[in-house]
């Protein structure tokens, strides 16, 4: 089998694993003044430094959590900095949108006998009430949001979690994303990523860096995941 930055090219994939805001849903959560409140609360809880004066909302996170999981302080971490991550899911979850071909999508892969799951840099409150609204719960298991990792992607780590779940081998399966996090934490787990154009960054954002398969449509990656 063909082999590009070390992950192996399929003709299809058992399995994929989907990133929601911006993949299956339209992107809306408001970067700008979202992450400059996340600086503000960071500084107050003592992180300085790059990763908090020029990082994103999942690298600021990171950052923090290398530091406090080691002294077992996640708690506080998540107790003082949850409520703004949630305020903000909230706020795009007022104006989050399917986008086409999602629920179809999702149906054929299930009805093929192949998994679909998800792993999301929305919290959980947020993301179960969207699955619900638009009828992608039924489709998708294991689901795992921020709330259940240690680290946000760009690392691995829930990533990691979802193919162990399902005992399979990480180039067996295909992660869907629409953002360069996807692709860092695909490459990172040894699995090859689709990016679906439209949703948080630009086509250009990727040039240095390609994913292995970049749609417009979400209908195109019914030629790279066994569907029915």
């Amino acid at each position: 089998m063909p082999y590009i930055g070390g992950v192996v090219l399929r003709e299809s994939y058992a399995a994929a694993i989907f990133d929601f805001e911006g993949t299956l849903v339209d992107f809306q959560w408001r970067l700008e003044p979202a992450e400059a409140e996340l600086r503000r609360a960071f500084a107050e809880l003592g992180f300085a430094g790059d990763e908090f004066s020029r990082g994103n909302y999942a690298s600021m996170w990171n950052a923090a959590a290398d530091s406090l999981a080691k002294q077992g302080r996640m708690a506080e971490l998540r107790g003082a900095l949850g409520p703004v991550y949630d305020r903000w899911d909230t706020d795009a979850l007022s104006r989050w949108a399917p986008r086409a071909g999602a629920a179809e999508l999702l149906r054929a892969i299930v009805a093929a006998g192949s998994r679909a799951g998800m792993v999301s840099n929305i919290g959980r409150r947020a993301l179960g009430e969207a699955l619900g609204r638009f009828g992608y719960e039924r489709w998708l298991a294991p689901v795992v949001s921020r709330d259940e990792v240690t680290w946000m992607k760009p690392r691995a780590e829930g990533i990691l979690r979802v193919v162990a779940d399902w005992r399979l081998a990480p180039g067996e399966v295909l992660f869907v994303g629409d953002s360069r996090a996807d692709v860092m934490g695909a490459r990172a787990a040894g699995m090859a990523v689709a990016i679906v154009r439209g949703g948080e960054c630009d086509e250009s954002v990727f040039a240095g860096d390609p994913p292995e398969h970049m749609v417009s449509r979400l209908e195109e990656l019914a030629g790279l995941i066994r569907v029915a």
